[in-house]
């Protein structure tokens, strides 16, 4: 399962963004725009320093919980990342609308978040719904567990059923990413499960106990380098 791709969310410094790439993680995501709308979301310009403070291996993943196409537009038009992440309500920017701005955006590759209610049936949820909406328009989906009362998608550090992502993994031919409370003791089994392009980590890479990096950094070390080696060995 080398092969299998890490993403790391939740960097904030140039510092945390080149040690998780060292680390041999390929994905970083950042979370960025004008308006602030979650914890730990830097502004443009700050993510416009990390994206060109890091080696050019890494793929550089925004995100953005808003649903307002002209908002998106505009904190693109200040810092386009090779990837974007639309993980705000799913039902608050339809497919068409996501297909307009990848006419905006010619060279944007598209992220979209599937959100994954943690302890219901899949029978019961309108997941496989969303893939068969937004594969014509996503490069890449992002499986992730939503809390029932968020109106985004993800950053809880909660699990969900890993077959429905086994399922959604299986419904299509779009590279899924797997999330939700994936940690260094979980993530083989949820490859092993799911068999999914690439899994995501947020929550519990961080450090817990409030701890920074010398740089203002959030990501522990120890959990980036545990976390690497529980992927290389699934």
């Amino acid at each position: 399962m080398a092969d299998v791709k890490i993403q790391i969310y939740g960097i904030r410094t140039v510092g945390d963004a080149n040690m998780v790439i060292n680390a041999g993680c390929h994905h970083i995501g950042v979370s960025y725009g004008k308006i602030k709308r979650t914890p730990g979301q830097l502004t443009c310009e700050a993510a416009k320093t990390i994206f060109e403070g890091v080696v050019p291996e890494a793929v550089k993943v925004g995100l953005t919980v808003a649903t307002d196409l002209d908002e998106i537009s505009e904190n693109l038009n200040e810092i386009e990342p090779e990837v974007f992440h639309l993980s705000g309500d799913i039902d608050g920017i339809s497919p068409d609308q996501v297909a307009e701005l990848r006419h905006r955006f010619p060279k944007l590759k598209i992220m979209q978040a599937i959100p994954v209610l943690a302890g219901v049936p899949l029978k019961d949820q309108k997941v496989l719904e969303y893939v068969r909406d937004y594969e014509a328009v996503a490069d890449y989906f992002l499986i992730d567990t939503k809390a029932p009362s968020a109106g985004d998608i993800g950053a809880t550090g909660l699990t969900h059923d890993q077959t429905i992502d086994k399922a959604i993994v299986e419904s299509t031919d779009v590279p899924c990413i797997i999330a939700g409370g994936l940690t260094p003791e979980n993530v083989a089994e949820a490859i092993h499960v799911a068999h999914p392009y690439g899994v995501d980590s947020f929550s519990w890479t961080n450090y817990t106990d409030g701890r920074t990096n010398p740089d203002g950094g959030c990501k522990d070390p120890a959990k980036i380098e545990a976390f690497v080696q529980a992927v290389r060995n699934a």
